[in-house]
């Protein structure tokens, strides 16, 4: 057995050469002392860099590249057997589900076939697990013809609550509010205050999605908005308004609270709701509502006195044109005395309809009064040529069927 030993030697013109040295010959005092080597700091620097890349970086490079290619052309292939073996699997879970959904088995035929599928593919993995769900949520929200219960029952007996929980303990909001989806989408129910804790969470949209699943899931419902204080989005009342609309909810009993609740955002709902279910506003609701400073507040008001056509409120808006100062509420009201108004709303208009200046707001004066009495610009006149045009036009305008 011998060693083998690079060594940088000169000969005698001066050429650098790598020479091996064989130790198990010689002694090694003696092998050293008969080699004529390079001291590498007597050397200039050009020598030392060209050593260094033919010697060390070159050959170090090339083992690095070949690793490199080597680890590509690995990860490809594992990459490409198990994309393989997914599109396989995935046609299996698709066949399975298919089959048990619109099957006519017990609930101990079920779990039983659902547990011998499972030995079947790699469902320990989590990849697996959430193909299962992902199909399952695609039966649920693009299928009919079948109980939507059973989605449910599958859900449960492949353990899937499981994973849509740790989801939920999960740090970051992103799978929290996955796995509130899950719940969501499939129906499965909550406790009472599981989710409380993210109703008052920093971030926006999973306290957004928490108060949705809670009014969807729990046995609290609607009941949640007692005491919530903060906004909702008008994005998130579509949602709340469409739970209510499939589930087809009675309207919320402590509806008459949130009318005056401190939150806005809960009033504007409420709004929303009573005019949904036909509920009509009391008078002293309108007068409340139309005092709040929130802009929305009293539009969703003015709209609620339209589409419920509460003609006791003539009077109340008559008061309050005046007083408001948003040019759209300002709007709303006109349109809305349009349709509840009487001979009382006419001289009113007749009085502010001079005095507007903007043509938008003078164009709705002329449209409450037409829907009113329809004979009243006949003969009418203000005694200015000019203000008599700009209203004439403006009848005409009101009154073109193919306008209007």
């Amino acid at each position: 057995m011998f060693n083998l030993i690079f060594f940088f030697l000169k000969d005698k013109n001066q050429t650098i050469t790598a020479k091996t040295g064989e130790l198990d010959f010689k002694p090694a005092s003696d092998f050293f002392n008969s080699l004529n080597l390079i001291d590498l700091t007597t050397c200039n620097s050009a020598e030392c860099i060209f050593l260094l890349l033919k010697f060390v970086l070159i050959p170090l490079f090339i083992v690095l590249l070949t690793v490199l290619i080597f680890f590509l052309i690995t990860n490809r292939y594992r990459f490409e057997h198990l994309a393989s073996k997914k599109k396989e699997i995935d046609s299996l879970v698709n066949d399975f589900l298919t089959d048990i959904i619109f099957s006519v088995y017990d609930s101990k035929e079920l779990k039983k076939k659902i547990a011998e599928f499972k030995t079947v593919i790699p469902f320990q993995k989590k990849w697996c697990q959430y193909m299962v769900l992902n199909k399952l949520i695609h039966f649920k929200q693009n299928v009919h013809g079948f109980d939507q219960n059973r989605i449910l029952l599958i859900y449960k007996y492949f353990g899937l609550q499981s994973h849509s929980q740790k989801l939920i303990k999960d740090k970051r909001w992103y799978y929290k509010s996955l796995g509130i989806f899950h719940y969501q989408v499939l129906d499965y129910k909550i406790k009472k205050g599981q989710l409380k804790s993210l109703l008052k969470d920093k971030n926006k949209y999973l306290r957004s999605n928490a108060l949705i699943a809670t009014i969807a899931l729990s046995d609290e419902k609607f009941g949640i908005l007692d005491n919530y204080t903060e906004k909702i989005s008008m994005a998130d009342e579509l949602k709340i308004l469409d739970i209510i609309y499939q589930k087809k909810s009675k309207l919320p009993k402590n509806i008459t609270k949130w009318i005056s609740h401190e939150n806005n955002s809960i009033v504007i709902l409420a709004l929303k709701l009573m005019i949904r279910y036909k509920e009509a506003l009391t008078i002293p609701q309108i007068k409340q509502l139309l005092l709040n400073t929130d802009v929305l507040v009293r539009k969703e008001t003015l709209l609620a006195i339209r589409e419920l056509t509460i003609y006791e409120a003539n009077d109340i808006l008559i008061n309050h044109y005046p007083k408001e100062t948003n040019k759209r509420n300002k709007i709303s009201c006109l349109k809305t005395l349009g349709i509840i108004g009487n001979q009382k709303t006419v001289e009113f208009a007749s009085q502010i309809l001079t005095q507007e200046n903007d043509l938008e707001i003078k164009f709705e004066i002329v449209s409450c009064i037409n829907k009113i009495d329809q004979s009243y610009f006949k003969n009418f006149t203000s005694g200015d040529s000019n203000e008599d045009y700009i209203i004439d036009k403006i009848v005409l305008h009101a009154t073109n069927p193919y306008l209007n």
